[in-house]
C-alpha cells in the first residue's frame, strides 16, 4: 500500500456522536492525562508556557506520542516535532510539513487538523478531543484516538505553538 493509500481521514460513515471534544476530566489515557500535567506543570501561574520551557529530556517517556507544531503568520501550521506514535497511526511522517500541505497528502485532512490546531489557539486553553479515524483504500482499518490541544507562546498575548499529546488504538472495523 503506498503511503497516500495509508494515510489516516475522518470517515463520513462514522456518527458524529462517536468522535468529538471532550471535557479535561474525561481523559481517561495516563499517556494524556501525564501530557496535559506536564503542560500544566510548566504553565505555573501563567495562562500558558512558552516553547523553551520545554524539555525533551523531562518529556522522554511521552516524545512518541507528541506533535509540536509552529504557528505561521498567515495561519497555516508547521509540524515540527512528530513522535512515532503519530507516524505509525497516519502512515507517514508529517514532520516538516506545513498543515496546508496534508490535502495534497489525503485530500481534506489538513483542514481537519488545522481546526484542531486553531480550536487551541482561539480558546487560548488546553481541550481535549476523542474520536475515530479511517485507514486505507480496499480494507478499511479504524484507529481510535484521544488527544489533548494545549497553546504554547512567550507572553499572554501571543500563541506561537501548540503542543498536542495523542494515543491511537487500532481496530479492524467500527463496532460504533
Amino acid at each position: 500500500m503506498s503511503a497516500a493509500a495509508s494515510v489516516a481521514t475522518i470517515s463520513r460513515d462514522v456518527p458524529e456522536s462517536a468522535s468529538g471534544i471532550i471535557a479535561l476530566d474525561a481523559i481517561e489515557s495516563p499517556i494524556v492525562k501525564q501530557g496535559l500535567a506536564y503542560w500544566t506543570r510548566l504553565k505555573g501561574d501563567r495562562d500558558w508556557p512558552t516553547r523553551a520551557d520545554m524539555s525533551p529530556k523531562e518529556m522522554a517517556p511521552l516524545l512518541r506520542n507528541i506533535v509540536l507544531l509552529r504557528r505561521a503568520e498567515n495561519g497555516d501550521y508547521e509540524f515540527r516535532i512528530v513522535g512515532d506514535a503519530h507516524v505509525i497511526s497516519h502512515g507517514f511522517s508529517m514532520q516538516g510539513l506545513k498543515v496546508s500541505g496534508i490535502d495534497n497528502i489525503s485530500p481534506g485532512y489538513g483542514a481537519v487538523l488545522k481546526s484542531l490546531y486553531d480550536h487551541a489557539v482561539h480558546r487560548q486553553a488546553p481541550f481535549a478531543f476523542r474520536g475515530w479515524m479511517e485507514r486505507g483504500e480496499k480494507v478499511k482499518q479504524y484507529i481510535y484516538s484521544e488527544s489533548v490541544f494545549m497553546p504554547l507562546g512567550p507572553d499572554a498575548h501571543t500563541i506561537d505553538h501548540v503542543l498536542n499529546f495523542s494515543v491511537y488504538i487500532p481496530r479492524d472495523r467500527f463496532d460504533g
